[in-house]
């Protein structure tokens, strides 16, 4: 985590249906009943923290299909509403198997709040460069004291070192027991899909090992 974060007020989000307006730290679950449920399954046959902590990002990874946006409609008793993109819950986006970077990475993070502390794992909104650049989600996580990047929309990177990983730009840090801001960055538009495939550019191993 970055040294000049300041405190952030919980912020009002609309982007489930009807306009029905939650907190943004409602989107961090860990003592929900499915979130422990698949946490405690994931967990059992891992040993140390960190194999528990990647047990749960190899589940996000794999078994929650990623897709830029999560479009969604709901009919109750003739009354209808879309939503063109829509912020599932954790527990919504494991049983659907499909979720956008910030379905995915609520999700892993609902996951590992239940091995550590709120000072210890975030979801994070910011930025990713990489030619262009567009709102993005992501995961860190304090592991063995050092802070790493989880990126829940590959299957074949793990951890990232968060000290080696420039083209990340944290904005917003937050879980469900606070909320972090880096003073002077926004969150750029559209948060949409450009970190999917293309990662593998400049993600490589020799990067995330301190290359450039």
């Amino acid at each position: 985590m970055e040294s000049n974060v300041q405190p952030l007020n919980d912020q009002p989000i609309s982007a489930t249906f009807f306009g029905e307006g939650h907190w943004l730290s409602d989107f961090v679950t860990p003592s929900e009943p499915d979130i422990l449920m698949l946490f405690n399954r994931l967990s059992a046959g891992a040993g140390s923290a960190e194999d528990k902590i990647v047990a749960c990002w190899d589940w996000v990874a794999n078994q929650v299909q990623y897709k830029p946006f999560i479009k969604a409609q709901i009919s109750i008793e003739g009354k209808s509403f879309y939503q063109e993109d829509f912020w599932q819950t954790p527990s919504l986006c494991s049983k659907t198997h499909v979720g956008n970077c910030a379905n995915k990475a609520f999700l892993l993070t609902s996951l590992i709040r239940n091995l550590l502390g709120p000072n210890q794992v975030h979801c994070v909104l910011g930025n990713l460069y990489n030619g262009h650049a567009a709102g993005h989600a992501w995961v860190e996580a304090v592991i063995n004291g050092k802070p790493f990047i989880l990126e829940s929309t590959r299957n074949d990177v793990p951890m990232i070192q968060a000290d080696t990983a420039e083209r990340y730009e944290p904005v917003h840090y937050f879980n469900d027991q606070e909320g972090l801001v880096v003073p002077g960055r926004t969150v750029l538009t559209p948060f949409q899909a450009c970190y999917s495939s293309w990662l593998k550019d400049y993600l490589d191993w020799s990067y995330i090992n301190g290359g450039s």
